[in-house]
């Protein structure tokens, strides 16, 4: 990764990679990943804001949460972690994946301190619609994670020692164009969840859903009023992000990434970042921005 962006750690034991200058920038990526997921976009980023790029708690380099998995406690805590170093600066805020988990309560606790939301590719807890099982092939093949990762035990005892042969599958299965992943984020991957313990991190997010879920729907009681960003992987989730969204905001925006599976920013860096530098260029009426 290039030298000129600082890593640290924050409040509550979170690692951040930080870089650029301007307004701030919230990061958040997804399980089974770290903060590395969004460095192709860290340059153009960079040039107009200053990004904080996070590990959630239990992942990657982050310390695990203290009071649990659950997306109202782990954004609290990471929320707390931002606000330590940002001070007063209102700052947008991204997540992918679980970061989406995460972010949509940060963003609902905390909405007053936040410009916009932006969450790519998830499905966030509380919002994904009934399903009806047993679930088609296809339906089986995107979500099956969500059941088999929030079993007791069982998912450690079949991945214990084989991280790298289910992040293969598990990252061919969900990109247009495995071939071209990039291979080092791949391998910062295998080796950060290989290390003990922290498959079973990222296994207790999942097995927090459920709280989540209901943490989630009281929230959406009261909509979220800033602007919100949704996109999909036109082969992922694609523009089902923008109904998804509108469960919770009033205000959405978003569509699909064409030509892209479930890694948005490590698949289709250039228009992720077109993308989200036109949606926060639209706020412009605001000089914090």
């Amino acid at each position: 990764m290039t030298p000129k962006w600082q890593t640290t750690r924050l409040l509550h034991g979170i690692r951040a990679i930080v870089g650029g200058q301007g307004p701030p920038l919230i990061l958040v990526p997804g399980w089974p990943q770290t903060a590395e997921a969004f460095s192709k976009i860290f340059e153009p980023l960079s040039a107009h804001y200053q990004f904080f790029a996070l590990d959630p708690p239990g992942i990657g380099d982050s310390l695990p949460p203290t009071n649990g998995y659950d997306t109202a406690n782990v954004s609290k805590l990471m929320a707390e972690a931002i606000h330590e170093v940002v001070k007063d600066k209102p700052y947008h805020l991204v997540g992918h994946d679980i970061g989406a988990w995460i972010a949509y309560p940060w963003a609902a606790q905390f909405q007053s301190r936040i410009k916009s939301l932006s969450i790519l590719d998830a499905g966030v807890p509380g919002f994904l619609p009934p399903l009806q099982y047993p679930l088609s092939s296809q339906a089986n093949l995107r979500l099956w994670q969500f059941s088999f990762n929030a079993l007791p035990e069982l998912p450690e005892i079949l991945t214990g020692g084989r991280e790298r042969e289910l992040l293969t599958w598990f990252f061919n299965l969900k990109t247009v164009r495995p071939a071209e992943f990039p291979q080092d984020h791949f391998e910062q991957y295998v080796e950060a969840y290989s290390r003990p313990g922290a498959m079973t991190r990222g296994f207790e997010y999942y097995r927090a859903y459920e709280m989540s879920a209901k943490q989630n729907l009281e929230f959406a009681k009261t909509p979220l009023g800033i602007p919100v960003l949704a996109l999909g992987g036109a082969a992922a989730v694609g523009s089902g992000m923008v109904q998804l969204a509108r469960s919770f905001s009033t205000n959405v925006s978003g569509g699909a990434i064409e030509d892209c599976g479930h890694f948005l920013p490590e698949e289709q860096p250039s228009a992720v970042v077109q993308r989200l530098l036109e949606f926060w260029a639209g706020q412009k009426s605001d000089p914090s921005t």
